[in-house]
């Protein structure tokens, strides 16, 4: 985990009808990650058009989270009791930012055994598979890069502690080769 300071601010917010969740999207290039009813869809948006694996179709119907990421800004849009919610946060690289954020990194299952007109797929000995809208080499692991954005309170009183902080929001960032830790080394008594 990398803790910085940075300026994040929430730019944009409102409400989308299920039938105006598509075309949201469509307009806000970047990768995207779609949890629905029955999967998560890890995909793109370029020029307009939502790019998933197989050419499947997108139905608001089934569509619970929705995050349209890069470096620097996220959409997330969240059903909400029949209808969407959405956000845009952006930030600013700024050493004395108002916020302080925590870069965590999640290993996505499987490495990299198959390229496909663009895509990598990430494969399992279970077997499963995840299709990524970027070309990775053989074997390779990939990571995802969580922004949490942290408060801090110097003493709670409903908890009479002196020190807490809480997680104000989050994003997604990027994905990344992931960066494989060093074994830590192991002593040997003789």
């Amino acid at each position: 985990m990398k803790l910085a300071r940075c300026d994040s601010t929430i730019m944009r917010k409102g409400k989308l009808k299920a039938d105006e969740l598509i075309n949201f999207i469509n307009l806000n290039n970047g990768q995207l990650y779609v949890v629905t009813d029955y999967g998560v869809f890890l995909s793109i948006v370029e020029s307009k058009n939502i790019k998933l694996y197989d050419d499947e179709k997108l139905n608001p119907d089934f569509i619970q989270e929705v995050r349209i990421f890069n470096k620097d800004m996220e959409i997330k849009i969240t059903r909400m009791d029949g209808e969407f919610v959405w956000r845009e946060r952006k930030d600013t690289d700024n050493k004395k930012g108002e916020i302080t954020r925590i870069d965590e990194t999640y290993l996505l299952w499987g490495k990299v055994k198959h390229l496909d007109r663009g895509w990598s797929i990430l494969t399992e000995q279970r077997g499963s598979r995840i299709a990524l809208p970027h070309l990775y080499e053989q074997e390779q692991k990939v990571e995802l890069v969580f922004r949490k954005y942290i408060a801090f309170q110097d003493w709670d009183l409903a908890n009479e502690q002196p020190f807490t902080y809480h997680v104000v929001d989050d994003r997604l960032v990027e994905y990344q080769i992931w960066k494989e830790e060093k074994p830590d080394e192991q002593q040997t008594t003789k």
